[in-house]
């Protein structure tokens, strides 16, 4: 099996949308993938096919139920925060160690391709004790980090490589995307980072179809998992 674990510098940086294309050009080369996303929050019930997991069990050409999403997604919350917050406010708790054994279990048996897909960013919250650099860190897995170009994104990413580094984590790729048609262009950023860090750092642009995502999804699919 070969994994990885897709994270970004902050929210809203198209880990979903990066990972889904990743998993379909997996497909469309008939290679066994799969795909966690551990914690979700911020979904509507009604409209399950559109959720994070929803939208990665499209990616594997899977179908979009409540059983298929619990498959692949531990716990899962409607409020839209972080999931330790939602998770506090609905009475749940959340047994980091239990986390842990669910990714690594689900791992365990799968062989072929396989991502998880963290919940906001690098150092952002996934339990009251534990954020997704610990799972980073307990998993071992290299590292997709997502950037977006926005003014102050290099600090970001530079701040993210760092703490990431500090855990002497192997960091595959620095994806720079455009999630919307008049974000900040991927490639002046790419150019930055370029002066800025010896990682490899790819652009994947807006695209409004799947077909479009195949301008980019084949390379960085063959990339991070050669």
């Amino acid at each position: 099996m070969t994994a990885i674990f897709v994270t970004a510098i902050g929210t809203d940086c198209g880990k979903t949308h990066i990972s889904a294309a990743i998993l379909r050009e997996l497909g469309a080369q008939r290679r066994a993938s799969l795909a966690l996303k551990p914690l979700m929050s911020g979904y509507s019930p009604a409209a399950l096919e559109t959720s994070d997991a929803g939208r990665l069990l499209a990616g594997m050409g899977r179908p979009v139920t409540e059983a298929t999403v619990d498959e692949i997604c531990w716990k899962r919350f409607t409020e839209w925060s972080a999931p330790n917050v939602a998770a506090r406010n609905a009475g749940v708790t959340l047994a980091y160690p239990d986390l842990l054994e669910f990714v690594r279990s689900r791992l365990a048996c799968h062989e072929g391709s396989a991502l998880v897909e963290g919940a906001g960013g690098v150092m952002s919250p996934l339990t009251d004790t534990q954020t997704n650099i610990d799972l980073m860190d307990d998993l071992r897995l290299p590292v997709v980090l997502l950037a977006s170009n926005y003014l102050g994104a290099v600090s970001h990413t530079l701040t993210a490589l760092e703490a990431i580094e500090k855990r002497a984590l192997k960091i595959a790729a620095v994806v720079v995307t455009q999630t919307l048609p008049n974000a900040g262009l991927a490639a002046p950023l790419v150019e930055e980072l370029g002066h800025w860090t010896k990682h490899e750092v790819v652009a994947a642009g807006f695209s409004r179809t799947p077909e479009d995502d195949r301008r980019w999804a084949g390379s960085l699919a063959n990339l991070l998992f050669a």
